[in-house]
C-alpha cells in the first residue's frame, strides 16, 4: 500500500485533519519520549503553526492511508547563514513503521527541497538507539553533532535554588519584548559568544549577531506570537552586555518553556556570570508564571561546563540527541534506490 500525500495548511485544515494529526503525532511522541509530558492536541496544532523561529519558513504535508492520517513531513527553510540547509521532518505513527512509508514521505518532499537549492538536507535530532536512526543511517546520513536535552521541573528546585547573587562590578537587566536600544549593540556581541560553544561536525552556524539582526528577530518573535524572556548581566564600568540568557515561552504549551541561548562573553568568563543570569532570569519566569512547571534546554554532549551549571541548577538530563545530515546530491541517488521494505 502507498500513502496518499497531501499538503497541510495548519491554518485553513479542518478539524478532522488536525484531530488526526493530532493522534499521530502524540502516539509517535509517546513511543519516542516516553520521559516527557504526552503531547496535547494545544501542543501538536501550535507546533504546526508556531515553529520556532530559527527554522525559517516551511510547508508541511501528510500521508493518509485507508482514510487515517499516518505520517506527515515537514520541510523548513532557516535563513542566513544557514541559507544552504534544509530541515527535514519526517513522522510516522508507531503502528505504522518499518513499512517504508517514512521513506515514502522523504520521497514526496524532495522536490521542496530540491526546489530551495539547499545543497544539506538535515534531519530532526534523534536518540542514538531510537528507530529512525538505524532508518536515517541506512539512507547515508552521518551524525554530525550530539546534544543532551536536559529538564528542569520547577517543583522540584525550592525558592532558594534560585537565589544567585550577581558577581561584583555586574548588575542584572531583565525584559520581556523587544531588546532595549541602549542594549542592543552590546547584547547583540554577547549572543555571538554562543558560537564558542561546541558545534561538532555540524553545518548549521549560529547567527553572528548584529543590532539589526536583534531587531529582526524581536519583530519576527512578536509576530509569531513568542514570549521571549532575557535576562543579561551588564558590566558596571563600561554599560556593556557581558553575558546572557534567552527563553522562549509558547501559548501552546503554557507550562513549558525552552532555552534558546546562553553565552559569556571570553573576557567575563570564569566569575558566574552564566549561573547568575539563569537564576535570575527563572526568578522573573517564576513570578510572572507560576504555572510553569517545565524547562527544556539542549547542550552540547562536550560541553561539561554548561552541562554542570545546569545541573547545579536544578536541571536533570534526561537523553542524548543526534545530529544529522546528509548532502542533498547523495540523498537524491539514495531515494531513487528501490523502497527498502524495512524503512521506517
Amino acid at each position: 500500500m502507498t500513502l496518499d500525500i497531501r499538503p497541510l495548511d495548519p491554518y485553513r485544515a479542518d478539524q478532522e485533519t488536525l484531530d488526526g494529526y493530532h493522534l499521530m503525532r502524540a502516539a509517535a511522541w509517546a513511543a519516542d519520549f516516553p520521559e516527557d509530558p504526552p503531547m496535547t492536541r494545544e501542543a501538536a496544532v501550535g507546533r504546526l503553526r508556531t515553529p520556532p523561529v530559527h527554522e525559517g519558513p516551511g510547508r508541511t504535508w501528510t500521508g493518509h492511508l485507508g482514510g487515517r492520517l499516518a505520517g506527515s513531513a515537514r520541510v523548513s527553510l532557516p535563513e542566513a547563514p544557514n541559507e544552504g540547509i534544509a530541515w527535514v521532518e519526517v513522522h510516522v505513527h508507531p503502528e505504522l513503521r518499518r513499512r517504508g512509508f517514512g521513506t515514502e514521505l522523504l520521497r514526496s518532499v524532495l522536490p521542496a527541497v530540491l526546489e530551495s537549492g539547499r545543497g544539506t538536507v538535515f534531519g530532526l535530532p534523534m536518540k542514538p538507539d531510537a528507530a529512525a536512526a538505524s532508518w536515517v543511517a541506512g539512507l547515508g546520513f552521518d551524525v554530525t553533532h550530539s546534544t543532551v536535552m536536559q529538564l528542569l521541573r520547577t517543583t522540584e528546585v525550592p525558592a532558594r535554588g534560585w537565589e544567585v547573587p550577581v558577581p561584583d562590578g555586574y548588575r542584572l537587566v531583565q525584559w520581556t519584548g523587544p531588546t532595549p536600544e541602549e542594549l542592543v549593540e552590546s547584547y547583540a556581541l554577547a549572543r555571538r559568544a554562543v558560537n564558542d560553544a561546541p558545534q561538532g561536525r555540524t553545518s548549521y552556524r549560529a547567527p553572528r549577531w548584529t543590532a539589526d539582526q536583534i531587531r529582526t528577530e524581536d519583530r519576527e518573535v512578536a509576530e509569531a506570537g513568542i514570549e521571549p524572556w532575557v535576562a543579561v548581566a551588564v558590566e558596571e564600568a563600561t554599560g556593556q552586555v557581558a553575558g546572557m540568557h534567552v527563553v522562549h515561552h509558547y501559548q501552546h504549551r503554557p507550562a513549558h518553556a525552552f532555552v534558546q541561548d546562553t553565552a559569556v562573553l571570553a573576557a567575563h568568563r570564569g566569575r558566574g556570570l552564566g549561573r547568575a543570569v539563569k537564576a535570575g532570569l527563572m526568578r522573573q519566569l517564576l513570578a510572572r508564571r507560576p504555572d510553569l512547571e517545565l524547562v527544556f534546554t539542549t547542550t552540547a554532549a562536550t560541553n561539561t561546563h554548561m552541562i554542570d551549571i545546569n545541573h547545579a541548577l536544578g536541571y536533570r538530563t534526561a537523553r542524548t540527541m543526534n545530529w544529522v545530515e546528509i548532502p542533498t546530491a547523495r540523498l537524491v541517488e539514495r531515494l531513487a534506490q528501490p523502497l527498502d521494505e524495512r524503512s521506517s
